[in-house]
């Protein structure tokens, strides 16, 4: 029991950081507030034109997602660079950034792309959980 309340945060954790990089262009993926060397972070656009091609989002949802997603993306960076949280409060922390930007995005789709939406991101948490078995797997 005590291995499995150190892994939910770390899941947590690898599942918002999965959901970041799946939202970015295919060619340009990263961590959410870390990127490894090379690869460089979405831009805001760039995460709000690949839920575009998920949604089919109007202009003006395109227009209202945009800064929702940049400020999610400056809570990201504000909370990896905050030294003094342990990981736990970083998970915490982190569903929280999500669960508040998802209501903000969720509030501007309609039902049918709240339905897309929260089947593609049901879709990248089973794609996680899948990455962090591979690797769980002992070689």
């Amino acid at each position: 029991m005590k291995q499995a309340n150190r892994v939910l945060p770390l899941a947590a954790l690898a599942l918002g950081g999965l959901l970041f990089l799946r939202e970015a262009p295919l060619a340009a993926q990263s961590a959410p507030a870390a990127p490894p060397a090379g690869l460089s972070a979405p831009t805001p656009q760039q995460v709000v034109d690949k839920m575009d091609g998920k949604l089919s989002l109007t202009a003006d949802q395109k227009a209202k997602i945009t800064p929702i997603v940049a400020d999610r993306q400056a809570k990201f960076k504000a909370l990896a660079d905050n030294t003094s949280l342990t990981r736990p409060q970083r998970a915490q922390q982190m569903r929280a950034i999500w669960k508040d930007s998802d209501g903000q995005i969720n509030a501007i789709l309609t039902p049918e792309q709240q339905q897309k939406y929260t089947e593609y991101k049901q879709e990248l948490r089973e794609q996680m959980k899948e990455h962090a078995q591979q690797h769980a797997a002992p070689n």
